[in-house]
C-alpha cells in the first residue's frame, strides 16, 4: 500500500512538471507568434524614431515643408538605422525632446536594430527575449521570499501566460527590461540581507560570509543603476525596499540600513546626469507628458486600479478583452463584473492570505511592493498598465502564494482539488487571454487615440491607384504619420507641412487626403485655394478627409 502511494506521488511530480513545461512552452510561443501582426504604435513609431538618431524637430524641418516624399523614404529615413547617425544621437534625442525616458533600453534597441534588421517582429523581439528573463528571475525570488520551489514554479507558471506580460513582450518599449530588473532588483536586496543577517561560527567563516555580504551589495548597487538608467519609474522600488528596511531593522540606524543607504545613494550618484538633464529639460517634460502633480480624485482611478488588477490575470477590459459573449451589452456587462469581481476577491484573499500565514518578512516586502507604487501613483493621476508593473508583479507573487499554500497545506482532498480546479480555471483563461489577442490586429494596449483607427484609414488609402496624403502639424503629429505608414503602401507619397501656405498640390494623383487636418490647413485649402473637402472616416472626430476641386 505504502509502495503504491509512492508511486502515485512520483507519477503525480512527472505530470506536473510535465504540465509547468507545456505552459512554459506555450507562454514562449504567444510571446513570439504574430509579433508583427498588431499595429506598429504611436509610442513603438518614436523608439524606431530614437533608434533612427533623428529627432522630431529634424523631422519637421527638413520633411515637414511642403515637399513630397514616399512612405518608403519616409520610414528608411526616421525608422531605420542611418550611418550618418550613432548611438549618442538616440541619447542626445532622448535628452532634448523626451528626458523622462532614461536612454537604456533605446541604445540596446538601437544596436538590436543594427544587428537583425529594422522589420516590426526584429524590434518588438528585443522585448520577447527579455521577457524570457523573468521566469529564472522570479523563481530565484520566490526562493529569496517563500524558501519554497513550489511557489515560485506557480509563479513562473501564472506568470509565463499572464495577459499582462505576452502583451507589453511584444512592444517595442522598455516595460519587459523594467519587470526584469524589478524582479532581480528584489531577489538581490532579500540575498544580501540574509548573509548580512547569517549566523558565521568561527572567524574563517565570518570574513568569507562579509565578503560575500559586500559583494552582492555591490551587485545591488549595480542592479538598481541599471534599473534607473531604464525608467525614472525605477525610484518608486528604491524607495519602497527603502522603507521595508526601515521597518524590518525597528527604525534602527544598523548594517543592513548602512548598506542599503550606500547602495541607494550610489546608485542616485551615478543616475545624477540624467537627472541632471531632467531637470534641466523638465519644460519639455511638461509640454509632451506633463509633469506629476497631486490629484485630490482619488476614487476615480479606482476603477482603472480594478481594471488592470483583473487583466493582468484574465484580459477582461472594456476596450477589447475576451469576454464578448451575447448580443446584449447588458449580458456583457454583468459577465465581465462577476469576474471583475471573482478576480478582486481572489486577490483580497492572496493578500489576506500572505499576510496572515506568512513572516512578517514576506508579506511586508510583498506590500511595499504594491503599496508604494499603487498609492503614489493614484495621487499624481497616473494609473497605467506600463507604470504599475511592480504592484502587478507584487499582485502576481501573493497569488502564486495563495494557490502554493493552498494545494500544498490541504489536508481533505476535496479542497485541494477545489483549488487545483481554481488554478486550472486561471491557467486557462490566462491561454485563452493570450490565444485571442494574438489574433487580434488592435487590443487595448493600442487603442490610444493615436493608433486605434489606422487600419481602417490604411484601407481607405491603400484602395485608391495613386494616393496623396497631406498632414500638417509640428511634434505632435510625427508620430501619428509615422505609425499610420506601417499600414500603407511603400508607394504612396505623403505632402508633409508645419505650416498651411506650405501645402501646394500637384497634378497626376488619383485621389488627395488630408490626415487629421488642422482648421488652419482647412481654411488655407477651403477659402484660398478653392478646394472642397469632404470627411470621410469619421468615427468620432473627423480623422479622414478627402480633397477634390
Amino acid at each position: 500500500m505504502k509502495t503504491k502511494s509512492i508511486k502515485n506521488g512520483r507519477v503525480h511530480r512527472i505530470w506536473l512538471k510535465f504540465l509547468i513545461v507545456i505552459i512554459l512552452i506555450t507562454g514562449i510561443f504567444f510571446r513570439f507568434t504574430n509579433l508583427d501582426r498588431k499595429v506598429y504604435s504611436f509610442d513603438e513609431s518614436i523608439t524606431s524614431l530614437r533608434i533612427s538618431g533623428y529627432t522630431w524637430t529634424e523631422m519637421v524641418q527638413q520633411d515637414f515643408q511642403g515637399k513630397i516624399i514616399s512612405v518608403q523614404d519616409l520610414q528608411r529615413k526616421y525608422q531605420q538605422i542611418n550611418p550618418e547617425k550613432s548611438w549618442l544621437d538616440t541619447v542626445k534625442g532622448l535628452a532634448t525632446e523626451e528626458p523622462q525616458l532614461p536612454p537604456l533600453y533605446f541604445i540596446l534597441a538601437r544596436f538590436w536594430v543594427q544587428w537583425f534588421g529594422p522589420q516590426v517582429a526584429t524590434v518588438r523581439s528585443l522585448s520577447a527575449w527579455m521577457s524570457l528573463l523573468i521566469f529564472p528571475s522570479v523563481y530565484w525570488l520566490c526562493w529569496e521570499l517563500f524558501r519554497s520551489r513550489r511557489a515560485g514554479w506557480m509563479a513562473v507558471t501564472i506568470m509565463a501566460v499572464s495577459p499582462f506580460h505576452v502583451l507589453y513582450a511584444q512592444e517595442a518599449r522598455p516595460y519587459m527590461m523594467f519587470a526584469v530588473l524589478v524582479l532581480l532588483s528584489n531577489a538581490i536586496l532579500l540575498r544580501a540581507i540574509a548573509l548580512q543577517k547569517s549566523p558565521a561560527t568561527f572567524k574563517s567563516t565570518f570574513k568569507s560570509t562579509s565578503k560575500l555580504s559586500k559583494a552582492v551589495w555591490l551587485i545591488y548597487a549595480i542592479a538598481l543603476t541599471v534599473g534607473l538608467y531604464c525608467s525614472l519609474l525605477f525610484f518608486l522600488v528604491i524607495l519602497a525596499h527603502g522603507i521595508y528596511v526601515i521597518i524590518t531593522e525597528n527604525l534602527r540606524f544598523r548594517q543592513t540600513l548602512i548598506a542599503y543607504l550606500l547602495a541607494s545613494a550610489a546608485a542616485t550618484l551615478i543616475f545624477a546626469p540624467w537627472i541632471f538633464v531632467l531637470v534641466y529639460n523638465s519644460p519639455k517634460v511638461a509640454a509632451t507628458v506633463g509633469l506629476p502633480h497631486l490629484s485630490l480624485s482619488a476614487i476615480s482611478s479606482l476603477k482603472p486600479l480594478i481594471i488592470i488588477t483583473c487583466r493582468n490575470l484574465i484580459d477582461i477590459h472594456w476596450a477589447g478583452g475576451i469576454i464578448k459573449l451575447g448580443s446584449s451589452n447588458t449580458t456583457d456587462l454583468i459577465i465581465r463584473l462577476i469576474v471583475a469581481i471573482l478576480l478582486i476577491l481572489a486577490v483580497v484573499h492572496s493578500i489576506y492570505l500572505l499576510c496572515y500565514s506568512s513572516p512578517k518578512g514576506v508579506w511586508l516586502f510583498v506590500l511595499t511592493e504594491i503599496g508604494i507604487t499603487a498609492i503614489l501613483l493614484i495621487a499624481v493621476g497616473g494609473v497605467a498598465d506600463r507604470y504599475l508593473v511592480p504592484y502587478i508583479l507584487g499582485i502576481q507573487l501573493a497569488v502564486a502564494y495563495l494557490f502554493t499554500a493552498k494545494i500544498s497545506a490541504a489536508t481533505n482532498p476535496r479542497k485541494q482539488k477545489l483549488w487545483q480546479l481554481g488554478l486550472i480555471a486561471l491557467i486557462s483563461s490566462e491561454i485563452v487571454s493570450c490565444a485571442v489577442s494574438s489574433q487580434s490586429q488592435l487590443w487595448w494596449n493600442k487603442y490610444p487615440s493615436s493608433t486605434k483607427y489606422n487600419p481602417s484609414i490604411a484601407a481607405i488609402v491603400n484602395q485608391s491607384k495613386k494616393p496623396l496624403v497631406i498632414c500638417h502639424g509640428g511634434n505632435n503629429i510625427t508620430g501619428k504619420i509615422l505609425s499610420v505608414s506601417y499600414l500603407l503602401k511603400p508607394q504612396v507619397e505623403l505632402l508633409l507641412a508645419v505650416k498651411p501656405e506650405q501645402v501646394k498640390i500637384p497634378e497626376g494623383f488619383s485621389d488627395v487626403f488630408l490626415y487629421r487636418s488642422t482648421e488652419l490647413l482647412r481654411f488655407e485649402l477651403e477659402k484660398v485655394q478653392k478646394y472642397k473637402i469632404t470627411p470621410i472616416y469619421k468615427p468620432g472626430d473627423v480623422w479622414l478627409w478627402r480633397l477634390e476641386k
